[in-house]
């Protein structure tokens, strides 16, 4: 039995976890399955529908207001019993106030800018959801290899214990049913973990093929994270709906100041009378303004909202900042602990295997001590625990990386490449 589960622990130790370091091309070929994955999502398809109506509505911004046509009949009877006939039309065209136009066209601009923005918020935080979600079934799966391994190396040991035990007779029976029940212990705790690891896996599945807007079975990308070195706050898309929310305030600033401004507008006056001694024929030009009075005070309002806006922007941007080069920091925080966790493990097994080596000289000159299977038992268990290790920290690592998606550069998610 001790050779058998000599065998059992050695291939156990000698079982290291090795990151996947994918080459260049199959990264970026799995990155853009996975952008047209997320762009797919109908939430996203959504936003980028609202993109396209911010885009048409700019053909209708800083055009001159329709020019109004007026035309007129009127009969005039007099004291002396005489009739005249007039006719007048009139055509005037309102002038926008100066800097009106330019305002509004900035401001749909702003609008385009603030709709792409959002789209790209949006795109980034699903694909930040969705990776985190396939880091978790990843993790869970990796945690199902593990513990199952461990859990077939304990059936192995529980049949070799039954095989004993069938040959086995005097007082070493009951130790070698004590260990037997002690292995059924931590089997059924192993097999309770594994349907665990299996639920958690199938949940964070269904959740990403949730967020995407997939059938049930349908199949899902890999898991891919932005490069950390990639991450600009510049480029994210946070500080680009600032960005557009500070041109907004800015055209409206605009806006206010034209309000302050008197509307103008010209018009041409052609006017015909018919009377008894011939017809009059009257052209006339006419010039017209209003006072803004009472608008200056609203456009001073205006004004003070609009610089709240432009403050409030900025303050956004200069929060998320903050808050990328905080996820930069923690991303790589994760990688380098996800780098130790796989350099101390590997020394751990190392460790292992020496002490198993030592196990095995001291039990083959009669000195084996305390219970040769329950030492074998706690030997795998080590093995199995510095494998679960590494497995939580590079499911860390990756979801740290995961969560960059939300402040990768808003370009990875342009609406216009949808």
């Amino acid at each position: 039995m001790t050779s058998r589960l000599f065998v059992l622990l050695l291939t156990a130790v000698s079982l290291v976890a090795v990151p996947l370091r994918a080459d260049p091309a199959a990264k970026d070929a799995a990155r853009a399955e996975f952008l047209r994955v997320v762009a797919g999502a109908p939430a996203l398809q959504a936003a980028a529908r609202r993109v396209d109506a911010a885009q048409q509505r700019t053909g209708a911004a800083g055009l001159l207001p329709d020019p109004e046509v007026e035309g007129m009949v009127s009969r005039m009877n007099g004291a002396m019993g005489e009739r005249n006939d007039m006719y007048e039309v009139n055509v005037r065209q309102p002038l926008p106030r100066r800097g009106e136009l330019a305002a509004q066209r900035e401001r749909a601009r702003a609008a385009v800018a603030m709709a792409e923005a959002d789209h790209a918020m949006m795109a980034g935080e699903l694909a930040a959801e969705t990776a985190m979600a396939l880091a978790e079934a990843e993790g869970a799966a990796a945690r199902l290899v593990c513990v199952s391994r461990q859990a077939d190396r304990l059936e192995s040991v529980l049949r070799s214990l039954d095989a004993r035990l069938a040959t086995t007779t005097g007082g070493m029976g009951g130790a070698r049913l004590a260990d037997r029940l002690t292995v059924q212990t931590r089997l059924a705790a192993m097999r309770l973990m594994l349907e665990n690891d299996q639920r958690m896996a199938d949940d964070a599945l269904a959740e990403a093929r949730g967020r995407l807007g997939l059938a049930p079975d349908a199949a899902l990308p890999a898991f891919v994270a932005p490069d950390i070195g990639a991450i600009d706050p510049a480029t994210s898309p946070a500080v680009l709906a600032a960005a557009a929310r500070t041109a907004e305030a800015d055209a409206m600033a605009g806006m206010a100041k034209a309000a302050a401004r008197p509307m103008a507008a010209v018009g041409l006056r052609y006017e015909r009378e018919r009377t008894a001694m011939g017809n009059d024929n009257t052209v006339g030009l006419a010039l017209m303004s209003d006072f803004p009075w009472r608008s200056r005070r609203a456009s001073r309002a205006e004004l003070e909202a609009a610089s709240a806006e432009r403050a409030a922007a900025q303050a956004d941007a200069s929060s998320a900042t903050y808050r990328i080069r905080a996820a930069v920091a923690r991303a790589e925080r994760a990688s380098r602990l996800a780098e130790s966790s796989r350099r101390v493990s590997a020394d751990t097994l190392a460790r292992l295997e020496a002490e198993l080596g030592a196990f095995l000289r001291a039990a083959s000159a009669g000195n084996p001590g305390d219970s040769t299977v329950l030492m074998t038992v706690e030997l795998l268990e080590k093995a199995t625990d510095a494998e679960l290790q590494v497995v939580a920290a590079e499911q860390a690592e990756r979801t740290a990386r995961a969560e960059l998606w939300r402040y990768a550069p808003a370009a990875q998610f342009s609406a216009s490449a949808r």
